[in-house]
């Protein structure tokens, strides 16, 4: 896979997503470089190429902090958007902390397994360490993996239902191996998403040793923290089932 640096930010600033650089005094161009006198290289040959490629980048982000009876919840919410022409695979984003000194108190992760082309994703970067109230600020980047996952032909789903119930939100379904032979991970992602359709985050689990001709019925007895935060904003869902964890 093809995993890039993309986004860098911090407090309510906007960012924008880095391309990559390119040293030797070329530039990035759609489908090789260009040198400092203006001609395109193509994978190594001097031919030009173009290929489609998705395109992360965060739009904004802030820094929330809701105090509570016990505790204080503190996290980053971003605006992370695909603009390319092709799915995403990994999105994996990074908060570093910091309190008001500028002392650099911890960092925390946040992974999205894909996001369609002209697809938005709500994110939330919990601050998952203790002393809570000592965060003032952060710093934020992340990065992704330009290549989709590519499905196995005959391992495909049956059927899927997602069901909202007080804060409680459940997912479950059936997978078909169909595929001639034991597949020997199988996992399925379901992607959650509210009412206008941005993601709000995702959730898996898998099964091992599925053997030909078989049906795996799955269920979700526990979901991600942003999407166990904001289960009554789950209004649809989506399954991506893979062959393997990467």
């Amino acid at each position: 896979m093809n995993r890039r640096k993309f986004l860098l930010g911090s407090s309510v600033a906007l960012s924008t997503a880095l391309a990559g650089c390119a040293s030797d005094g070329t530039e990035e161009v759609e489908g090789g470089t260009r040198d400092e006198n203006g001609g395109e290289n193509g994978s190594g040959n001097g031919d030009t190429e173009s290929s489609e490629s998705a395109d992360v980048e965060i739009l904004d982000s802030e820094l929330v902090i809701e105090p509570g009876s016990w505790s204080t919840d503190v996290y980053v919410e971003a605006t992370v958007e695909n603009s390319g022409e092709v799915p995403s695979g990994d999105i994996e984003l990074q908060a570093d902390w910091y309190d008001e000194d500028g002392n650099y108190l911890d960092n925390d992760n946040a992974r999205l397994t894909s996001l369609k082309d002209g697809e938005t994703w709500l994110a939330r970067i919990y601050f998952l360490g203790t002393d809570a109230e000592d965060v003032d600020d952060y710093e934020l980047e992340g990065e992704f993996d330009e290549d989709d996952y590519e499905p196995t032909e005959g391992l495909s789903l049956a059927d899927s239902n997602m069901e909202v119930q007080a804060d409680e939100l459940t997912v479950e379904g059936e997978v078909e191996n169909n595929t001639g032979e034991e597949q020997s991970y199988v996992e399925v992602v379901a992607t959650i998403y509210d009412d206008d359709g941005n993601v709000l985050g995702d959730q898996w689990t898998n099964v091992t040793d599925l053997r030909d001709g078989e049906t795996w019925a799955f269920d979700f007895d526990y979901s991600s923290r942003d999407v166990r935060d904001r289960a009554q904003d789950a209004a649809d869902h989506e399954i991506l089932v893979k062959d393997s964890a990467w």
